[in-house]
């Protein structure tokens, strides 16, 4: 027999069941109670659902902090990764920077070294030849044949290069040029052109001089005569009669002690010992320039010619004759822009 709060169960060997209590006896069959269900409340719709307290929600939040720690991870590894390769391109830029330097330190270098390498023998160096090999001696520059001679008055020559080759005048020009403008020489040779730009307001009287000389074509045709390595050569004042001034002299401006000739410069040199002009040019080439007699009159500098410089300083000898015949073809003076001031 079995008990289940007040109601007896007898078993008996043919199976059936007999409930016996206070309310049936006999044959009347056991009605169990009645179930009955509750139905929960509806949860208002702006209510958030709950979160179950279990085992799935627990494993559902570790799985979202994993995600959310192998985020984080991932954008640790690319900062890691950005700031490497900042890194690694500003060491190239460094790098880069220091091959730049260097190549410009190796060139002046280079150029330094260069020029060292043209001064006196008494310079020692070790990487490049102290001096360079000339020949002993030159050659003779050919006399030039006379122009026309001027008696009386000069007068000023044509400005479009119009008037006869004169190379013999009785009297000094008057004043033909503005003192108050450049003037622009084209100077061109058997070795190439050269452009000069002359400053009146340095040496008004030699600057007016020259340009009176080369529109009457008095240097057309003269020879390179004297060439001095890496500082200068002059022209002109070879004719055949001997004569080595124009026929007439003015005073001569010769400039301040310490006046540096920087190569390309133009000068005409003094006619005797009390400074008249005599007419030579003289023109300055390289580092050696600066040695350049300090009693020649300063007419301006090149603006062109580099090339022309080198071809005829290759001409150089020990003794100072050029080692071959360059002649000037023709000098051409043209007015150029106001002198400021």
């Amino acid at each position: 027999m079995g008990c289940y709060g007040a109601h007896a169960l007898w078993i008996t060997n043919r199976g059936a069941t007999e409930l016996l209590n206070k309310e049936s006896h006999g044959s009347q069959r056991y009605r169990p109670p009645r179930l009955r269900f509750e139905t929960a409340p509806a949860r208002p719709s702006n209510q958030p659902r709950p979160r179950p307290n279990s085992l799935v929600g627990s494993l559902t939040m570790a799985r979202t902090s994993d995600r959310r720690q192998r985020h984080l991870a991932r954008q640790k590894a690319q900062a890691a990764a950005t700031a490497r390769q900042r890194k690694a391109r500003r060491r190239k830029q460094i790098a880069a920077g220091g091959v730049a330097i260097v190549v410009v330190l190796s060139t002046l270098g280079a150029v330094f070294g260069s020029m060292s390498a043209t001064t006196k023998s008494s310079t020692p160096t070790t990487t490049v030849p102290t001096s360079t090999t000339l020949q002993r001696s030159g050659i003779v520059p050919p006399a030039v044949p006379l122009g026309a001679t001027l008696t009386g008055a000069t007068p000023c020559p044509a400005e479009d290069g119009s008037s006869a080759r004169t190379t013999t005048f009785e009297t000094a020009p008057p004043t033909c040029i503005d003192n108050n403008y450049f003037y622009t020489a084209t100077i061109t040779t058997t070795k190439g052109v050269m452009t000069v730009q002359l400053n009146p307001k340095v040496s008004p009287q030699t600057v007016n001089t020259f340009v009176v000389l080369a529109r009457y074509h008095y240097y057309d045709g003269q020879p390179i005569t004297n060439v001095r390595n890496r500082a200068s050569f002059t022209a002109g004042m070879e004719f055949i009669d001997g004569s080595t001034q124009p026929g007439f002299a003015i005073p001569g401006e010769i400039p301040e002690k310490g006046t540096v000739f920087t190569p390309g410069a133009l000068s005409m040199t003094p006619a005797s010992a009390s400074n008249g002009i005599g007419g030579q040019l003289v023109f300055a080439t390289f580092d050696q320039a600066a040695d350049n007699n300090q009693q020649v009159t300063p007419l301006g500098i090149m603006l062109s010619g580099d090339t022309t410089l080198t071809a005829i300083n290759q001409l150089a000898s020990e003794s100072g004759m050029p080692t071959a015949l360059v002649t000037i073809t023709s000098i051409s003076v043209v007015r150029s822009g106001a002198i400021p001031g």
